[in-house]
């Protein structure tokens, strides 16, 4: 017999959430633990006619202060945080008539969901549990003799457990619910810290924490040799509460951060009306565009690097029909997403088991991002605003003597959008709103600019096309020209228009070029770096 088992006599119950109590404390009585709860708990329990002792009968003390004032009480405490093996905690025990606690479920009152609400800011303070914490950390304190559950999931893991020890808990069981319970207080007070702080002024606080849930681990990291996992941050809804995967084995590391990259690119182009197609590979698009018909658009985004796109994702803003799926089969893709597939698309993609196939509704159009992102480096965390700065035509300044045509702004805004997802240094070609030549990841903004002219060509030599892709194309770099030699590169191979920041000290020699060359060029005054 297991020495380290400790039989549940006495079990205090304070919940706000109500679900599941009657079937627990049936349960929990047929297992003759005497039940003690506070007065909402307590009532509930009188009306199912269920035993049980409230609070204050126990304590001899009604609730104080409108109820603020309800387990803090020595014959509470004391009875929780007794050491069992104590021979002065036994004898304090006795001499003040204390009852040793071998249970304590409590949730807590869900501040957050106040917070979410908008709640007056009285309303939240007084939606701050103190009673209920209290309880929670004691019991987890003394978790060699005292069980905690401290959320209405681990119910049935309880009284599973309790079935197979005839009543009794391990000390394995006791250990692992209290570190879920110092976690659940720990998130809690980061909620509360998190919300008091945004009610100061200062939008980088002087300590910032951190709470995370994991979601799954996974095979391994980015490589075979590194182990792996992946959080989602605990007041934030999963990443996936809409998203169904079909088909294909279990998201690795690097699916997470493509499929990331993917949704980014997605929701850049969430008010796209035509069909919208975008292909990344390690992060990086390597072919976007939108078409008349999603194999239209399919093509026109494959084109542009069909090597590059070998391997990679496919996002898909519209429905995957069977015309699609037949071509999408032809080349090897990790994964594929879009709203939805047809029921014949899914029969085609079963003949690939390994693809992983993801359906995710129209979720991503109002995906919960996080405002912040979050970077680890040496000693600590970069944390930074995430990029949602979008530009429209009214933000352009056109700085050339041409002005771009209606389809070449088009084209521009369409590149924009493309190269705020591109690594640094990033240029974009794009022509009737496909790219025809991405360059990306480049210490040197010339060297990207060659990268993706050489892309293009590829199209043009390996496809038979007619004339260079980038004649009459549009170009967008996501930072300023240093030097005027990128455009004289691209302006050579026919490219018309231009869009980039500005800001370089040498911007009136870059547009004086365009001049000279005859092309219109807009500044976004917006840098759009990504690293």
């Amino acid at each position: 017999m297991k020495t380290d088992l400790v039989k549940i006599k006495r079990a205090i119950i304070s919940v706000s959430n109500k679900d599941g109590l009657e079937e627990l404390a049936l349960k929990l009585r047929s297992w003759d633990v005497d039940l003690i709860a506070s007065g909402g708990t307590a009532n509930i329990l009188k009306e199912k006619r269920i035993e049980v002792i409230e609070l204050e009968d126990l304590t001899g003390f009604p609730e104080l202060l409108g109820g603020r004032v309800k387990s803090l009480h020595p014959k509470i405490h004391g009875g929780i945080l007794a050491l069992r093996d104590n021979p002065n905690h036994i004898s304090d025990l006795k001499k003040h008539k204390i009852m040793p606690i071998d249970l304590v479920i409590c949730d807590l009152y869900p501040f957050e969901e106040f917070v979410q609400k908008k709640e007056s800011h009285i309303s939240c303070l007084e939606n701050i549990d103190i009673g209920g914490i209290t309880l929670i950390r004691a019991a987890a304190k003394n978790y060699k003799y005292v069980t905690v559950i401290s959320n209405s999931s681990g119910y049935f893991e309880l009284l599973t457990h309790l079935d197979e020890n005839n009543g009794n808990t391990s000390a394995e069981f006791r250990f692992s619910r209290a570190i879920e319970a110092f976690s659940c207080s720990s998130n809690y007070d980061h909620q509360v810290s998190s919300w008091l702080q945004k009610s100061d002024s200062g939008q980088f606080p002087k300590e910032k924490e951190f709470s995370f849930k994991l979601n799954r681990t996974l095979s391994y990291g980015e490589n075979q040799h590194q182990n792996a996992a992946f959080y989602h941050e605990k007041n934030m809804v999963e990443w996936s509460p809409n998203f169904t995967q079909h088909q294909g084995k279990p998201l690795s590391y690097n699916n997470f951060l493509d499929l990331d990259s993917g949704l980014g690119l997605l929701e850049s182009f969430r008010n796209q009306i035509k069909p919208f197609i975008g292909i990344i590979k390690h992060t990086n698009p390597c072919g976007v565009a939108s078409g008349d018909t999603v194999l239209d658009a399919f093509d026109r985004s494959f084109q542009c690097d069909p090597m590059s796109a070998f391997g990679g994702i496919i996002v898909s803003n519209t429905m995957i029909s069977v015309l699609e799926t037949k071509r999408i089969m032809e080349s090897f893709f990790e994964i594929i997403i879009a709203p939805a597939f047809h029921e014949d698309s899914l029969k085609l993609f079963s003949e690939k088991p390994n693809l992983r196939v993801i359906s995710i509704g129209q979720a991503w159009k109002s995906m919960q991002r996080n405002k912040f992102e979050l970077r680890s480096i040496y000693s600590g965390f970069l944390y930074q605003e995430r990029d949602n700065h979008e530009i429209e035509q009214k933000d352009l300044k056109i700085v050339t003597q041409l002005s771009p045509k209606n389809n070449q702004i088009k084209d521009l805004l369409f590149a924009w959008k493309v190269v705020k997802h591109v690594k640094s240094n990033g240029i974009v070609f794009v022509k009737n709103e496909a790219t025809v030549g991405i360059g990306s990841g480049q210490p040197s903004r010339i060297d990207s600019t060659v990268i993706a002219i050489n892309k293009s060509d590829d199209m043009y030599k390996k496809q038979g096309l007619v004339s260079s892709p980038l004649k009459g194309a549009s170009m967008a770099s996501d930072a300023f020209f240093p030097f005027a030699d990128s455009l004289t590169e691209a302006v050579s191979k026919g490219v018309k228009s231009v869009i980039q920041p500005g800001g370089s000290i040498r911007d009136k020699e870059v547009i004086k070029l365009a001049n000279k060359k005859g092309i219109s060029m807009v500044f976004t005054g917006i840098r759009a770096f990504k690293h």
